[in-house]
């Protein structure tokens, strides 16, 4: 094993927690390096959280444009152009990329792309994505891996067309997302959220309070 590199703190996984890290210490003036196989700044902006509500909201958009006349805004057929829909949500991505990778370079914490695994104690080796390997050594080392996304053990949901985002958006994170051009929806971490046929009703029909009606 060559000489390890020496660092001030060592972070494995580019994640929410990883990176907010390494930009703080690295502002402080302490030598700091991430080590990401392939998600700059996690799953998260990349193939989980913010990609699945950026398409769930092209759907509520063409909800809320197929019930225009409900509110007196009269529009013509309605239609999704799903390819519109995946390079909106792309560009989202990219700026997104762009931010974390301005942010490593403003701090001045260094972004390692490729595979960590520990060869010795407080020591990691990189096997980097271009090629090649660096080994890196610190007294603090942290890891932010993150988690994958699993479909649970529910009666009659292997049926069910349910894919989650390893399949949808890529890998890993944290929503499970089922998405059909005339029907999106949502599965989240407690249950079925679905776009609505039809508009909820004004506000002030809805049914009164038990404590109003009581008083009436």
């Amino acid at each position: 094993m060559s000489r390890p590199e020496q660092f001030d703190v060592l972070i494995l996984g580019s994640g929410k927690g990883g990176k907010l890290l390494a930009w703080h210490m690295a502002q402080s003036g302490r030598r700091t390096a991430v080590v990401e196989r392939r998600w700059v700044g996690g799953s998260c902006p990349n193939i989980a959280c913010l990609p699945s509500k950026n398409e769930i909201w092209s759907a509520r958009v063409a909800h809320l444009a197929r019930q225009g006349a409900h509110f007196g805004v009269i529009t013509g057929p309605i239609s999704t152009d799903m390819a519109t829909v995946r390079q909106r949500k792309r560009e989202m991505v990219n700026r997104e990329i762009d931010l974390h990778l301005q942010n490593y370079k403003v701090t001045g914490a260094e972004l390692i792309m490729g595979t960590g695994r520990f060869v010795a104690p407080r020591t990691l080796e990189a096997r980097l994505n271009d090629g090649g390997t660096r080994v890196l050594a610190s007294d603090r080392v942290f890891l932010s891996v993150g988690t994958h996304a699993a479909i649970p053990a529910v009666r009659g949901l292997e049926a069910a067309p349910v894919r989650t985002d390893l399949a949808r958006f890529g890998t890993g994170g944290r929503y499970a997302v089922r998405a059909r051009r005339d029907k999106p929806a949502q599965v989240g971490c407690r249950g079925w959220r679905r776009i609505r046929s039809r508009p909820p009703p004004p506000r002030e029909r809805r049914r009164a309070p038990r404590s109003a009606r009581a008083a009436a």
